[in-house]
Parts: C-alpha cells; sequence; structure tokens
C-alpha cells in the first residue's frame, strides 16, 4: 500500500513544532491564532489605537470627492502650466503644515493626443443626441485628428481570419463603404486594416466589465484608427446604448449618424508629488509609500487610483498631527510618500533621484483600495514581495490585516475576541457614520504586476514591494469609477493597515523587533507549508524508477529555495532594526530554528525518498537506489563564490536589461545569440531578478530552476551573464 504524501506534510509540521515551530509561540500565552495572538501585532495597543482614532475615513472620501469628484475634461491651462491633481494635492499637503514636500516637473520626449470635443448624433430618422464628452468622457476610443463625419450606420459582426484576408486584399462587400459600423469591440491593427480597405469610416463599440451589472458604465477603450485612408475614428458607447443601436439595424431601421470630435496635441511631462516624514536617522533606510496620480490623461478615476493617494494623504496628515502632538516620537527611520505618473513616472523618479533610492527599505505601493467590499462583491488584497527580493513586509501587512479582521467580522472560533454583551457587534469596529458596517475580507497572493510596486521590485532598484489592492473591481477603468461608490469605512482601514505597517517599520524598537520577528517568521512556516513543502513531495511521490534521484534532488532544492526565502524576509529587518546587540542575538536565534527547519525537512524528503526507492522496486521487481544529498559539480563549487549585480552605470537608470542600446547593438552584431542559448523570455526574465549581487550563481541557477520548475544548466546561464555583462548590464 502506497504512503499518502499527506502524511509527509503532518510529519513536517510536527517537526516544525518540536524543533521550535515560528520562535516565542510557547512564551505568547493562550489565544494563539496562525501562529499569533489574536490581537497582536509588532505595534502596542497603544499606537493602535492613536492610528485608528486619528485616522478619518470621511477626510479621505471627501478629498476623493475633491481630487476625482467626477471625470471632467480638463482646461487648456494643465497642459502647459501643472495638471489638476498634482497641483492640488501638493497644496493639500502645504495646507496641513508641512513643508518637506516637491512637485518635481520633467519633460517628456513625446507628443500625445486629448480629446477636447467628442458628440455622436443620430441624425435620421429622428434628430437625438446619443453622447458628447463632457458628459460622457470614455466616448473617444481614439480618432484620427479632429473629424466630422456623417454616415448610415451598418452592423459588422466579428471577422474571421478568412474574413480579415479577403477584406484586405479589397474584396469586401460594397454594402460596408462609407458606413459607420457597430461592432462588437474596437478595431485592432490587423481588424482596422481590414476595415480601411473596406472603406469604412468608424466604429461604434461598447466596452464594460460587467454589462449586465452595470449596462450603463463605459470601460475607456481603444483602437488603431490612426494613419488609415478611409476609418478614421472610434466612439465607445454603453452597453445599453449599443444593444439598442444594434436592435434597431437588426430590426431594418434605416438610421444615419454624425460623429465630431476635436483633438488636441500636446508636449507630454512628468509631475510628481514627492513628500517625506523626517526620521532621526535621515541616512539610513526609511519605507516609502506609492500610489499613482495618472494613468493617462483622459481616464480619471476615484478608486483608480485617487483613493491610494487621498488614503496616503491621510497617513501623511495623522502621523504628521500625532508627531507635532507629542503622541507620537520622531521615527527614527524616513517616510516617503510618491505621488506619479503611474509606472513611468516612477522609473522617473529613481532616475532623477537616484542616490535616493538608496534610502527605501520597503514599498507599500496602494491601487484601488477605497472601494465597498460587498458592493463590489470584493476582498482586500496584499500581493507579496518577489521571490528574489524576501522581506519582512509580507509577515508584517499579514498580522496587521489579521488584526483588522478579528476586530472588524464576527468570527465564530472560540478564540475569537468578541464585542459587546447582546448581539453579533465588532470586537473592536473600525467605521465610520457615512461608511459601510461591512466585515472586514482580505487575502493575500503571491507577488504579480500591473502597478507601480514592479518599479521597486525591478532588478535595477530591487526595493522589495507589496501592492494593497481591491479586487475585483466592478467599474475597473469605467467613467463610472466615481466616489459613490467608495466607501469611508473600507478607506479608513486601509489607511490604519498602511500607517501601522508603515509605522513597525519607521520606528521598529527592539520591543517592536520581537513581535514583528514573531509575524516574519509564522507567516513563513505557514507560506512554505502551503507551497514548497507539498510541491517538494509531489516530485518525489510522482518519480519515476529512473527519476527518483533527480526528482529528490529537485524537492531538495525547492525546500533550500523556500527556507532561504524566509531566511532573507528576517535578514530583511536588519534594514530598520536598531543594531543593539540584543536585537542581532535574537534575529540570529530565529534564523538558528530556520536552519534546523530546513535540516529536518532534508532529512524528511530523504527518508520519503527511500521508502519510495522501496516502493518502486517492489513494484517493478528491479533495484532502484535511495538518492542521497547531491554532491556538487565542479561548476557549482567553482561559481558559488561568483556574486554578480547590477552594474553602477545603469543601477536605478535602465529598467530592462534587453531593452538597453548596447543590448540591441549586441543582437545586431549577434542577431543568434541569444537563440542559440534556449533560454526563452521567462528564464531570462528570473535569471535577472537575481542578479543583485547577493546571489552567487549557482544561487541563481539553484533558485531559478526552482521558482519556474524548469531545467537550468550552467552553460548557458553562463554565457547569458556574460552577455549581459559585455553589454553592461552587469559586473562580478
Amino acid at each position: 500500500m502506497r504512503r499518502p504524501a499527506i502524511s509527509l506534510s503532518l510529519f513536517c509540521f510536527a517537526l516544525l513544532m518540536l524543533s521550535g515551530g515560528a520562535p516565542g509561540l510557547s512564551a505568547q500565552g493562550s489565544q494563539v491564532v496562525r501562529g499569533y495572538p489574536v490581537l497582536e501585532t509588532p505595534l502596542s495597543q497603544e499606537v493602535l489605537t492613536l492610528l485608528a482614532n486619528e485616522i478619518s475615513g470621511q477626510i479621505i472620501f471627501n478629498n476623493e470627492v475633491i481630487l476625482a469628484g467626477a471625470p471632467w475634461i480638463r482646461s487648456q491651462e494643465e497642459f502647459t502650466d501643472t495638471f489638476y491633481e498634482a497641483q492640488k494635492i501638493y497644496d493639500m499637503v502645504r495646507d496641513y503644515g508641512i513643508e518637506t514636500v516637491k512637485l518635481e516637473r520633467y519633460s517628456r520626449d513625446r507628443e500625445f493626443d486629448y480629446p477636447l470635443q467628442g458628440e455622436f448624433w443620430i441624425i435620421k430618422p429622428e434628430m437625438r443626441l446619443v453622447a458628447r464628452l463632457e458628459a460622457d468622457a470614455a466616448l473617444v476610443a481614439s480618432s484620427s485628428g479632429s473629424i466630422d463625419l456623417t454616415g448610415d450606420r451598418v452592423y459588422i459582426p466579428p471577422l474571421s481570419k478568412d474574413d480579415l484576408k479577403n477584406w484586405t486584399e479589397g474584396k469586401a462587400p460594397e454594402q460596408y463603404r462609407d458606413k459607420i459600423a457597430l461592432m462588437w469591440s474596437h478595431a485592432n491593427r490587423t481588424t482596422a486594416k481590414a476595415l480601411d480597405a473596406a472603406g469604412v469610416r468608424g466604429v461604434i463599440s461598447f466596452s464594460s466589465r460587467e454589462r449586465y451589472f452595470d449596462p450603463d458604465q463605459v470601460v475607456y477603450g481603444r483602437g488603431t484608427y490612426g494613419g488609415m485612408d478611409t476609418l478614421k475614428f472610434g466612439f465607445t458607447i454603453s452597453w445599453r446604448q449599443w444593444s439598442e443601436l444594434l436592435e434597431d439595424t437588426e430590426g431594418g431601421k434605416q438610421t444615419t449618424v454624425r460623429c465630431k470630435t476635436r483633438i488636441g496635441t500636446y508636449q507630454d511631462k512628468f509631475e510628481t508629488v514627492f513628500c517625506w516624514i523626517p526620521g532621526t536617522e535621515p541616512d539610513k533606510k526609511g519605507v516609502i509609500f506609492s500610489a499613482h496620480l495618472f494613468e493617462g490623461y483622459t481616464k480619471r478615476g476615484a478608486n483608480d487610483n485617487m483613493s491610494g493617494c487621498v488614503v496616503q494623504l491621510e497617513i501623511l496628515r495623522a502621523l504628521s498631527k500625532l508627531i507635532a502632538q507629542g503622541a507620537l516620537p520622531q521615527p527614527r527611520r524616513s517616510i516617503y510618500f510618491l505621488w506619479p505618473n503611474e509606472i513611468s513616472g516612477t522609473y522617473e523618479h529613481f532616475s532623477q533621484n537616484r542616490k535616493l533610492v538608496e534610502q527605501y527599505s520597503v514599498n507599500i505601493n496602494m491601487d484601488m483600495v477605497g472601494e465597498a467590499l460587498r458592493k463590489n462583491n470584493a476582498l482586500f488584497t496584499m500581493t507579496e514581495c518577489p521571490n528574489q527580493l524576501p522581506s519582512y513586509l509580507d509577515g508584517l501587512g499579514d498580522v496587521v490585516m489579521n488584526y483588522v479582521w478579528r476586530t472588524n467580522d464576527i468570527v465564530y472560533l472560540p478564540d475569537s475576541p468578541r464585542g459587546r454583551r447582546g448581539g453579533q457587534y465588532f470586537p473592536r469596529p473600525m467605521w465610520e457614520k457615512n461608511g459601510s458596517r461591512d466585515a472586514f475580507r482580505y487575502y493575500i497572493h503571491r507577488a504579480t504586476g500591473g502597478s507601480d510596486h514592479i518599479c521597486f521590485n525591478s532588478p535595477s532598484v530591487a526595493v522589495p514591494g507589496v501592492e494593497l489592492n481591491i479586487w475585483p473591481d466592478q467599474w475597473y477603468h469605467a467613467d463610472t469609477d466615481t466616489p459613490d461608490k467608495s466607501d469611508p469605512t473600507q478607506l479608513k482601514r486601509t489607511a490604519f493597515i498602511g500607517a501601522a505597517m508603515a509605522w513597525a517599520a519607521a520606528d521598529c524598537s527592539d520591543e517592536v523587533l520581537g513581535k514583528l520577528l514573531d509575524a516574519v517568521s509564522t507567516f513563513g512556516y505557514e507560506r512554505v507549508g502551503k507551497r514548497e513543502v507539498p510541491a517538494a513531495i509531489r516530485l518525489v511521490e510522482n518519480a519515476k524508477p529512473d527519476e527518483l534521484e533527480e526528482m529528490t534532488h529537485r524537492a531538495l532544492n525547492l525546500v533550500d529555495f523556500a527556507t532561504n526565502r524566509e531566511m532573507g524576509a528576517i535578514r530583511s529587518i536588519q534594514d530598520v532594526f536598531t543594531g543593539s546587540d540584543g536585537a542581532r542575538r535574537t534575529i540570529g536565534d530565529y534564523l538558528g530554528q530556520w536552519h534546523l527547519f530546513r535540516e529536518g525537512l532534508h532529512h524528511q524528503i530523504l527518508g520519503y525518498a527511500r521508502l519510495k526507492a522501496e516502493q518502486l522496486a517492489e513494484r517493478f521487481t528491479l533495484d532502484v537506489n535511495a538518492p542521497d544529498e547531491p554532491e556538487p559539480s565542479p561548476l557549482a563549487i567553482k561559481y558559488a563564490r561568483v556574486y554578480p549585480a547590477i552594474h553602477p552605470d545603469v543601477r536605478a537608470k535602465e529598467f530592462s536589461a534587453e531593452r538597453t542600446e548596447a543590448y540591441q547593438k549586441y543582437l545586431e552584431e549577434n542577431p543568434d545569440a541569444i537563440k542559440e542559448l534556449k533560454l526563452n523570455a521567462s528564464l531570462r526574465r528570473t535569471i535577472q531578478n537575481y542578479l543583485n549581487g547577493k546571489h552567487s550563481v549557482t544561487d541563481i541557477r539553484n533558485w531559478v530552476m526552482a521558482e519556474t520548475g524548469k531545467p537550468l544548466a550552467f552553460e548557458p546561464l553562463l554565457k547569458y551573464l556574460e552577455i549581459l555583462k559585455a553589454t553592461g548590464w552587469i559586473t562580478d
């Protein structure tokens, strides 16, 4: 009978507990959930109460209305002077009495189009205005300059590959020439060429997240409508409007429409508001918040992402006030706030302030954090730091969000804190008078992209960052992303979470350190137990007789990778701790327990591999050798002493190795160089992620194999590193 893999998982968990488990558990007291007391965080209850009382979700909501109350059209002055959001949030910071603030302005070598006017009329059989830009901000998807076109409306169903080919070759039905088409989606480049060849003049489409949930929303969209002979524009209307037009067309109603646009072309620019709360150790690493002010200039979303900006504005106001009053001390480390153009503006901030990047320990990015959870059918989420940048921030975020959950939900467990008698009350409610009474829900998931934290996580910057977010978002990138969807209660809770995380890191006293280490280590044990331990067991469990040794070695490498990540998260606290002898000893104790845990995992995996060898030998009546610890190869020994790192000339200045001028020139001169390595783009990106001077070449090989699940030989890895060195990306 085959022993199920789950038995080993349970044994490993028992080993964890016997070997000390998450340090400090036995001393924590009785009410323990997920490894720490229900209400315990690295901060004292006194500090948590100060933050909860000072932070106002209603102030946040009011500021959101001021900054993004409606999706209005920009004034002409904004294009030549300062954009409204940048100037307004800068002024609000100054109005709070905070002088450590800058409005950074940088030119950008490109132009952008901005719709100044858009109108969609039905002319016949009865004149009626369908949409106007001033009231329908997402109307103009794209337009080839300013246009004023009148034509008959026609429905064009989705085009097949054969249709696209035939139309592009001039074989389109004549019935579509000079018409304005209703289509299910906007034209991409291939479709646009076919429509242009067919003589179609424009496209009317709809775009919606869930068209039956909110049939009147319009999602901002784009299409390929520039540089064509006849295809000149694309309009986006709501599902309700579009479907009614389709019904009329399919019902045989002949309709003539008129479409007008006026487009302005302007010089692009970067505008970033940057401010900070000074620490008493200003030359050492602090914490930086980020939230983008702009995502293009047409879309002006309340939740995406003015919510992130105004939540952080309130964190700045609340902490500054508490410090000024003496309720909180000046933090040891500075707390920074960055409000830029999304992604491109963050990279520009780095390139303009390269030395300042060295002052950041961690990044807390907020993107879409204000909507009511129940109204949006959503969860509050945190994306972890990536594997190559392990950080205390993951465990810190978990323990703070756990606090908000256990105090703002009715949790039906014996050890749950209780509210007042006589009903189902939150134990320590955190809500606003004009906000919801929703219970708090959260979820933590693996590192993802999509917002400004990826800029910090770039190997060229190498600052571990998380993203706080609400998902799903029923009004994502839509003209209905307005403040009425936001919830003052959720805004308050988000600000509390961010402020507590930042304060624990920026003022990490020795008292805070012990509880922070508990949170980080506990989160690490849980993460390894859920992810890498079961995956390692499956590798051994599913091995065939001739694969057992290889799969066992892969399993050992996987748990080495996992425990290395968690020890890296513990070590990262040294970026912000006091550095006292006691603090160093405490961190050493935790690392020692993780070393023992790794040894235990090795012992159990090898033991299970021996059992598996016996089972395979019995099943297939052949000799199957029990694997042992792998012996490092000569190359592994040699390159365990080589630590490649990003070259100082490109650090925080260039952000993609393969997009640099030197790299492109190298490929022109050696066109088959990358192809011969047989390293796909995913493997190359993962290799680049680990090039931070802290990982040897041998470590990089091992960790990339563990993370991707793909084999990686030394030879192609070394050749790829030589290419990166030859193009000036790395040094060793």
